[in-house]
């Protein structure tokens, strides 16, 4: 009888001594170094782990996870750059912050995990991942994978979605309304709607074969990057809160960036643009244009700028004399022949720290012609303006008599104001053009006549 009641006793010892399996020795390793075990022998007690709410078992050299089964309270698993093949959490329903990254994993199962906000799982060799059960979810980041298809249509809470370099040939984020920060670079993706997505800030699209991108609706954007695309046009006049811009490498013929005031980098290199007005963005500091067919650049405005590359374009003339010579550490403008004349600060100074020019080209204080980009005058002695420069209003005079029409347009062809029936001497107010260089035109009865206006608030 006594020997019975021991045993009875023991009882409770015994089930509070169950283990979880660890058959993986690195992983069991890691849990010693957490202070969760104490010896290597394939197990745990259980009753160590199950109320473990944040696991860090990062670069372990971890191939198996088995027993994460029993870590049920677990919110929190980061197993980053391990050897992982294969990873299911089914049964640690109460997790919200998984990161695998930088494993081997063919597949992850995380449909059970309804609580999960944060899911990590790039550079991994997943063909698939189903996340449409974790409608909690609200970053997510599957990139460096094989992904063909990815739906994301119930995560409408996902402000932030990266899944670049990826083998993806559509992506519909309609759904996806909160979506702040969008990366879906190095796809195949060929046409992309992001209307919907009005809280965007940050569109790194680059690197697919998108023939068009409207960003009309996208008026938050700070930051877009759609390089390396077939785009024949970019419309951005909607997006003044934009600070970095980066359309490398696509097939653009103009592009008016004269909205874009906040700017701060901005790259247009290896298009087909023909001319370049960046007189409004004064907030410029790097600006990179090499490859293209501008034959004449305008940079006296932009005070601040530091970057210039402006290579292998057909320019005849280029004004750097903006007061901030002496700040500008990157300067390189070789590879356009017909450049003699580059229009500075201080001669001495540009002699001495900016080499990368063509042997025909030279510096000066004061260049024979104005650098004025994109304008063709014609038939000057028909028309005067004055004064010019002008503030706020001026008058014109032509040689003409009887009414004729006049329209100002920006330097990249963009008509801005149109006038009609004037005659001689009427004034012609633009108070409400800002500093910048623009075109004049006057139309009498057909015959046109072009000539250069220069506003100096």
């Amino acid at each position: 009888m006594k020997k019975l009641l021991l045993l009875f006793l023991a009882l409770p010892v015994l089930t509070f001594s169950q283990t979880t399996a660890i058959p993986d020795a690195n992983f069991e390793q890691a849990l010693i170094d957490l202070g969760l075990d104490n010896v290597i022998d394939g197990g745990v007690l259980t009753a160590s782990i199950s109320g473990v709410t944040d696991l860090y078992v990062d670069g372990q050299n971890i191939s198996d996870l088995t027993g994460i089964d029993d870590f049920t309270a677990l919110t929190v698993l980061f197993c980053n750059h391990n050897q992982l093949t294969s990873l299911d959490v089914a049964q640690n329903t109460a997790l919200e912050f998984l990161q695998c990254a930088d494993n081997q994993l063919t597949s992850l199962y995380v449909s059970q995990n309804t609580a999960l906000e944060f899911l990590h799982c790039f550079y991994n060799q997943l063909t698939s991942i189903n996340v449409s059960q974790n409608t909690a979810l609200a970053r997510l980041d599957c990139s460096d994978n094989t992904l063909t298809s990815l739906n994301v249509s119930q995560n409408t809470a996902l402000t932030g979605l990266w899944c670049g370099n990826n083998q993806l040939s559509s992506l519909d984020v309609a759904q996806n309304t909160a979506l702040s920060d969008l990366s879906c670079d190095d796809n195949q993706l060929t046409s992309f709607n992001v209307t919907q997505n009005t809280a965007l800030t940050s569109l790194n699209c680059e690197y697919n074969q998108l023939t068009s991108l409207d960003v009309a609706q996208n008026i938050a954007l700070k930051l877009l990057d759609c390089s390396n695309n077939p785009l024949t046009s970019l419309d951005v006049s909607q997006n003044t809160a934009l600070e970095v811009l980066n359309c490398d490498d696509n097939q653009l013929t103009s592009l008016d960036v004269s909205q874009n005031t906040a700017l701060t980098l901005f790259r247009c290199s290896i298009n087909q643009l023909t001319s370049l007005d960046v007189t409004q963005n004064t907030a410029l500091y790097d600006l990179y244009c090499d490859g293209n067919s501008l034959t004449g650049l305008d940079v006296s405005q932009n005070t601040v700028l530091i970057q210039l590359y402006c290579n292998s374009n057909q320019l005849t003339c280029l004004n750097v004399a903006n007061g901030n010579n002496i700040n500008t550490s990157g300067f390189s403008v070789y590879g356009n022949p017909s450049l003699t004349c580059i229009e500075v600060d201080d001669v001495a100074y540009s002699n001495s720290n900016w080499i990368n020019i063509d042997a025909m080209a030279s510096f000066s204080t004061s260049c024979p012609s104005s650098c004025t980009a994109g304008i063709n005058e014609n038939n000057l002695s028909n028309i005067t303006i004055y004064p010019n420069p002008v503030q706020n209003n001026f008058r014109i005079n032509s040689t003409f008599e009887g009414e004729f029409n006049l329209s100002i347009y920006s330097i990249d062809g963009k008509r801005l104001m149109l006038n009609k029936n004037l005659k001689n001497s009427n004034v012609i107010d633009v108070s409400e053009l800002s500093t910048g260089v623009y075109i004049v035109e006057v139309d009498n009865e057909g015959e046109k006549y072009k000539k250069r206006l220069v506003i100096n608030k």
